[in-house]
């Protein structure tokens, strides 16, 4: 076989250890990766499929999106340190929602000449930094620049076995351009990594052992779920030993909307007699200016890493910290703990269907509101898609409003608010599961957050038909709501329109998606939307294009 370049030797490795996309964003540091992928014929080497992103936002938050539906780590690249900096949100957002992504970039070319793939633009010079990492080193695990051709294969292994030993997350590698164009004569990958994730360690005996004794002692014991915590076991967990489930916060769905425990979205109504938490990758369990918990109520905090050693400052309260998967430590709970006392389960379940009945009530009286409340768009959300469905909310639809029935079936931004993600990942998770209906359920300062022209571009270029639903109701609302949170009676609160906040004159983005092929429509009425939903959702999966519905709401 031909001498390998270093660019070939990692686009073989990223591949051969499970990589199979690479959403790049390329630039003059590229050429290698460019020359690489065009001779593939000749070297007969196997490369991750290159897909070209016109914006990084859209590359990472595909990345995101991808490894959300697939459990797959996705790679990024990016352009030095200007792409990197475009990156930076995403990341960020990817750091606090322990999602593991492999983003690398060039490096300007450290010599001036001498040397294939030395600096021949001006840019090279304005380029270069003392630290291209440290923009982002608090955004991800692990950050190493290539100095040596020899080390790539170790370095590519031990970012990826980073990146996915749980608490997982995002790591960033970065080689210069004359690395990248080196030969490696006679290089062989190696036929198995020599590095490896760490798997979630079994939880500790003792730790389990105080844990179920807390709860079994519970008379009013609540568990507050964030992130998927463990679809597979928490629902029988749940009923068997007859606990509320609430999911404050959720960025991924830990069971059926329709469970017997299920017991909501707002721990307030549960929290003001609980004796004991079971808290399950939950950064944020509760909201403490709100509402504390009662005294004498033990907290057991369960997660990869249950006190969140990478936040500054969190005083929940971990009376039992248990460390190790939600699924392992359910299952470890349950072994040790007592049956429930009779009648709780029936009582439980009375509480949570009377719970679900007025909520669900609640957004239906949305249908009659001009604007309409997004809890009715949620509604018709419910009658109109299959269950199997993927919903990428990002301030959009109320999670309330909807009845989540599969594992993929929901999932929401990150704690750390990073705007722009939902229709981002969105894409990303179309392309990991082209057969399921996609939906972004995203607001309107989001959808402009998230480089609209970019998104719809890539969904027309990789034919990821997704379905967009712009949540439009003029104003960052979440700006509004704080400013409300701190100041009711204030100035703020009498304004016609609040300061800051306005989104007015507001762009047409039903005609956004049509430059780039796609349908679509404004909706204003509320007895329209059930109709255009069900036209929009036609266009996606019988014609395979892309839709949006401009639909106008209220601002709770």
């Amino acid at each position: 076989m031909t001498d390998i370049t270093v660019a070939e030797a990692y686009l073989a490795l990223l591949k051969a250890r499970g990589v199979n996309v690479l959403l790049a964003n390329p630039g003059t540091d590229f050429a290698p990766i460019v020359e690489a992928y065009a001779r593939a014929g000749e070297t007969g080497l196997d490369f991750p499929t290159p897909h070209t992103i016109v914006h990084e936002t859209v590359a990472v938050g595909m990345a995101d999106g991808y490894w959300q539906a697939s459990g797959q780590i996705a790679a990024v690249m990016a352009h030095v340190n200007v792409g990197t900096a475009n990156a930076l949100m995403g990341l960020i957002n990817a750091r606090r929602d322990n999602v593991p992504i492999f983003m690398a970039a060039g490096r300007s070319p450290v010599t001036e000449k001498g040397r294939k793939g030395a600096r021949d633009r001006a840019i090279h010079w304005g380029q270069e930094m003392f630290d291209q990492a440290g923009m982002l080193r608090e955004a991800v695990k692990w950050d190493y620049e290539l100095r040596l051709a020899d080390q790539i294969e170790a370095v590519v292994e031990r970012a990826l076995a980073i990146a996915a030993t749980p608490p997982r997350g995002p790591v960033y590698f970065t080689m210069p351009r004359e690395i990248m164009a080196e030969t490696l004569p006679g290089f062989r990958l190696s036929p198995a990594p020599r590095q490896k994730p760490v798997p979630a360690g079994l939880p500790d005996p003792g730790a389990i052992a105080e844990g179920a004794a807390v709860l079994s002692a519970a008379v009013r014991p609540l568990i507050i779920a964030c992130r998927g915590a463990g679809w597979d076991a928490l629902p029988d967990f749940a009923e068997r030993f007859a606990m509320p489930v609430v999911e404050f916060w959720a960025s991924r769905a830990s069971l059926p909307g329709d469970h017997p425990m299920h017991a909501g979205f707002d721990p307030s109504p549960w929290l003001a007699n609980a004796d004991a938490l079971l808290v399950l990758d939950a950064m944020v369990p509760w909201m403490p200016v709100e509402q504390d918990i009662p005294g004498g109520c033990k907290v057991v905090q369960v997660g990869a890493d249950p006190l969140f050693s990478d936040v500054p400052v969190r005083g929940f309260p971990a009376d039992v910290a248990i460390a190790g998967s939600p699924a392992t430590v359910l299952a470890a709970l349950a072994a040790e703990m007592a049956p429930p006392p009779k009648g709780r389960g029936e009582e439980t379940a009375r509480r949570c269907h009377e719970a679900r009945a007025a909520r669900i009530a609640a957004a239906e009286a949305g249908s009659t509101q001009t604007p309409m409340s997004s809890g009715w768009v949620g509604r018709c959300l419910d009658r109109g898609l299959p269950d199997d469905a993927m919903i990428f909310n990002e301030l959009g639809v109320p999670m309330a409003a909807l009845t989540v029935r599969d594992p993929l079936g929901y999932f929401s931004h990150s704690p750390a608010g990073g705007l722009g993600w939902g229709l981002p990942a969105a894409l990303g998770a179309k392309l990991a599961r082209p057969e399921r209906l996609t939906v972004a359920c995203i607001g309107d300062g989001s959808y402009m957050f998230a480089n609209p022209v970019a998104c719809h571009q890539t969904s027309a270029a990789l034919g990821l038909p997704v379905l967009t639903l712009v949540f439009n109701n003029g104003i960052y609302n979440a700006v509004r709501r704080a400013a409300l949170s701190v100041y009711p009676d204030g100035h703020a609160s009498r304004a016609n329109v609040m300061p800051l906040t306005s989104l007015e004159p507001a762009p047409r983005y039903d005609l956004i998606v049509q430059a780039s092929g796609g349908h679509g429509e404004r909706v204003e009425d509320p007895e329209a939307l059930q109709a255009a939903l069900s036209r929009a959702v036609e266009v996606v999966t019988s014609e395979g294009r892309q839709a949006l519905l401009d639909i106008s709401v209220s601002a709770p």
